[in-house]
């Protein structure tokens, strides 16, 4: 069948896509490379689905896509070999989208057209001043790594392979640390939870599912380790929000010397309030006194240029009552303070504002907390592992099984994916053990040998494969004199093929392939 037959037959069973795009003035191209994109998005869904397991349902998927796409007036491509696609290629960027006029001009390509689409939806997250230090980066990093994650059906899948490039993934730490924070909290929470509209709280209720959920034991270290990161990342890229940093850094160093010396703050403190409830005395007397502020009004006149005067005594009553209200806030911001609680509390948050602060001097740790936050995730897998129950653990145990495998090829930095860190090699050794054992005794893997140590030593290196579907696996032993021979089979496909030391001197079940899941 050609493609334009196919495109035609997939627009024919998606009748809201049809009606979008008949009412929009966009060019034969852009129409066309749209239902392709949505085509191939429905192609490989379900494959996408299967290996990634933590993914929005299809129809949602592609439902929210045709959404978008109704919203836009105008799409237009920009060939690469223009004038206006050489300045795209100079500024590093693939499409220009304006979510005002709702306005998309992008290079003729599914996976940059798809991250337009999303660029365009403007359900982004955003922290208030309650998160000061991090109410920049935070959101840059968690925004980015959901928009890597939405275009990953495109980017990685093509309805009969999996492959994943480095180089097509535009920030790799922040979707590493989404992925983890997915892969922990699931799909749905993460989708949610970034699109709540009330922003108190935000990182509270982050906190508390993950500690609801899992051990807390190292959750703090977790975020705290998530937040540094994304202090990193944005400083290297935001010059502006650097400069903002460095200056509440040093804000925060005075405001936490004040503190420390805790005789003289009292000294201080004391003072203030009185000073404070002088002005509100002074405040009062003239409110309550219309030659005092006839006074009041003639001196701060006399003070001020042409243009600064005030114009009238309401306004100065207006002005004096709003002085008034700041001295009151004044005076209950130094009780806080003289408070034991508030004061131990302050502090507490100056010294953690302090110690993420210190990343503005410690990028080159980056790396390293990439790897301490990889350690807990691996520790917070193993706890997700034991937590499995409900009437379906069958399909629950698989899933984790793809989960796992899907980990394994969550990319790490320009050269390497989590199987090839060396650091946490002996972490992910570990959990993929203890995983196949509890698949092994729950009859959900089946035997190969008679020895259960031997088939995991078997069964693990298909972890490190892109088998689509690990439903269609088999494995073949054969014994040798000293060894057994492994040959691992996609469908009638042979995918990896190793040999194994028999030291153990086990002795193989048959001489047929087994399949890798038991049937129910």
């Amino acid at each position: 069948m050609k493609t334009n037959d196919i495109l035609l037959k997939f627009q024919s069973k998606n009748n809201k896509l049809e009606d979008v795009l008949s009412k929009k003035n966009f060019s034969g191209d852009v129409k066309n490379l749209l239902l392709s994109m949505l085509y191939n998005i429905s192609s490989s869904y379900n494959d996408y689905a299967n290996i990634k397991v933590n993914v929005e349902r299809k129809s949602k998927f592609i439902e929210d896509i045709i959404d978008i796409i109704s919203q836009c007036t105008s799409i237009e491509l920009v060939k690469p070999n223009t004038e206006e696609g050489e300045k795209f290629a100079k500024l590093g960027i693939t499409s220009k989208v304006d979510t005002y006029l709702k306005t998309i001009r992008v290079f003729p390509k599914e996976l940059t057209m798809l991250f337009a689409l999303f660029k365009m939806n403007d359900t982004k997250m955003y922290l208030d001043e309650r998160y000061n230090v991090i109410r920049i980066a935070l959101p840059e990093l968690l925004n980015e790594g959901r928009d890597i994650n939405n275009i990953e059906i495109i980017r990685d899948f093509n309805a009969w392979s999996w492959n994943t490039l480095p180089s097509e993934i535009s920030n790799i730490d922040c979707n590493l640390i989404y992925q983890n924070l997915q892969i922990l909290l699931g799909f749905d929470f993460m989708d949610n939870w970034m699109k709540k509209k009330d922003q108190k709280n935000l990182l509270d209720i982050l906190e508390n599912q993950l500690k609801e959920k899992y051990s807390d034991i190292d959750i703090d270290k977790l975020l705290n380790l998530i937040y540094r990161i994304s202090i990193i990342i944005c400083i290297q890229r935001n010059k502006e929000e650097k400069e903002r940093l460095i200056e509440e850094r040093e804000w925060c160093e005075k405001k936490l010397e004040r503190l420390e010396d805790k005789e003289k703050l009292v000294i201080e403190l004391t003072k203030e309030k009185k000073e404070k409830a002088k002005e509100i005395k002074k405040i009062d007397e003239i409110i309550n006194d219309k030659k005092l502020l006839k006074k009041e009004f003639d001196e701060r006149n006399s003070k001020l240029s042409e243009y600064q005067k005030i114009f009238s005594l309401d306004n100065l009553l207006g002005t004096i009552k709003k002085e008034r209200k700041k001295a009151l806030n004044d005076i209950e911001e130094c009780n806080k303070l003289l408070d034991a609680k508030n004061y131990i509390k302050l502090k507490q948050e100056l010294e953690k504002n302090l110690e993420l602060l210190k990343e503005l001097k410690n990028s080159r740790f980056k790396d390293k907390y990439k790897i301490e936050i990889q350690k807990i995730f691996i520790k917070l897998l193993e706890e997700k592992l034991d937590k499995i129950e409900g009437i379906d653990q069958r399909k629950e145990y698989i899933n984790f099984f793809y989960i796992l495998r899907y980990y394994n090829f969550i990319v790490f930095d320009d050269e390497n994916f989590i199987k090839d860190i060396e650091a946490i090699m002996e972490d992910m050794e570990y959990i993929e053990e203890k995983t196949i054992d509890k698949l092994y005794t729950l009859k959900i893997i089946n035997p190969i040998t008679k020895d259960k140590i031997t088939d995991i030593k078997i069964i693990r290196p298909i972890l490190s494969t892109r088998i689509m579907n690990l439903e269609n696996v088999t494995i073949e032993a054969v014994q040798k004199e000293r060894t057994i021979e492994i040959s691992i089979y996609d469908g009638k496909i042979l995918e990896l093929g190793f040999e194994i030391e028999n030291s153990r001197e086990v002795q193989i079940k048959g001489k047929k392939k087994v399949k890798l899941f038991s049937y129910k």
